[in-house]
């Protein structure tokens, strides 16, 4: 037996009923999962911390066996690790530090913030330097509007759970403690359905098809999550709502390459371009310019213009760097390669071979 066990409230992690199927504890799990999951919370040690939490609860809950051991661990408390019939000393501390979070539970409201929910938006290269604002869509579970939410037809054929009277819950009187648990009858709701809605067959929640405007900021990255908060699934008994997180995808540029907020633009220049020197027009994300490329420009060098790459919302803009490289001509001429040969057999004819390959 895992000792571990007595201080974690496995059920209560998860936010299920003690009495819940697995198929209910495991749509808990890829609820809780999808909100709190490291790659969507970035930096976020607490949210961390419960994806750990929530993932061994899951563990333990959805293996029969395992649940089966913890319940029985559960129900023992302490005495089950003294070695005999009754609790020792150290057990105590355990036994009345577990009946501040049983007692506790009355006097909180129990509510969860409604589920979030993901959505992918493809934008272009130009849009995500630019900036846009864009409508995506978005199905999302709101309250039944037949029933207002509580699943029975026309909101009126249910009736007060007679075992508890409405509460949720019913006692289990243990020796000198007292315990209350989630009612069987009616499954903690306090309410009995006499009549099921026929819109939302008894869930409360049905499905619905909107679209959602959101503001891309200038300078998105491949990969950014805007959070749009309420536009997710609702919350419990008035909590507020969850959110919709619009994962961004980056078309890539024909031309351009990005470095953060720099932009890298390679240009293939002429090789009378490049030995004699030039003026050549460069575009960049929002006009054109013009270049000077000084005579004897070797393949491969980099210019840089200051202030012509991403211009984040808020920051510093990025540099544009153009690196040019040579572009032979193909398919020349008999004159022009004549010419060529002759320029050759003047000025490299003395050169020294070079042995690339073993220099």
């Amino acid at each position: 037996m895992n000792r571990d066990w007595l201080d974690k409230d496995f059920y209560k992690v998860l936010g299920v009923t003690q009495n819940a199927s697995t198929d209910d504890i495991k749509k808990s799990y890829k609820k809780l999962a999808r909100e709190n999951h490291p790659d969507l919370n970035p930096g976020d040690s607490e949210a961390e911390k419960r994806f750990k939490d929530i993932s061994e609860a899951s563990s333990v809950l959805t293996d029969q066996k395992k649940r089966q051991e913890y319940d029985q661990v559960r129900a023992m408390g302490a005495s089950a690790f003294s070695g005999q019939g009754g609790f020792n000393v150290d057990d105590l501390g355990d036994i009345f530090g577990n009946l501040g979070d049983i007692f506790g539970g009355f006097g909180g409201s129990g509510r969860r913030k409604g589920q979030s929910y993901q959505t992918n938006l493809t934008i272009s290269f130009i849009e995500s330097a630019s900036g846009l604002e864009t409508n995506v869509p978005l199905r999302k579970e709101v309250s039944c509007a037949d029933c207002r939410g509580n699943g029975s037809e026309n909101g009126t054929a249910y009736h007060t759970c007679n075992i508890c009277s409405g509460s949720g819950q019913t006692a289990s009187n243990q020796g000198f403690f007292s315990f209350a648990q989630p009612c069987q009858a009616c499954r903690g709701q306090g309410s009995i359905i006499d009549k099921q809605c026929k819109t939302c067959k008894a869930q409360g929640m049905v499905i619905k098809n909107e679209t959602v405007k959101v503001k891309i900021p200038a300078g998105v990255d491949n990969g950014t999550v805007i959070r749009l908060r309420g536009y997710g699934g609702p919350g419990d008994s008035g909590a507020p709502d969850g959110d919709l997180l619009v994962q961004i995808a980056v078309e890539p540029h024909q031309y351009f390459k990005r470095n953060g907020s720099d932009l890298v633009l390679d240009v293939p220049l002429l090789f009378t371009e490049a030995a004699l020197g030039s003026t050549i027009r460069i575009p960049t994300l929002k006009k054109q310019i013009s270049l000077k490329i000084p005579a004897g420009t070797p393949s491969g060098k980099t210019f840089k213009v200051k202030g012509e790459g991403i211009s984040p919302q808020g920051r510093r803009s990025g540099d544009l760097y153009i690196r040019v490289y040579l572009n032979p001509p193909q398919n020349l001429s008999r004159s022009a390669k004549k010419h060529l040969e002759s320029y050759r057999d003047q000025f490299e004819s003395g050169d020294t071979p070079r042995d690339y390959l073993y220099e």
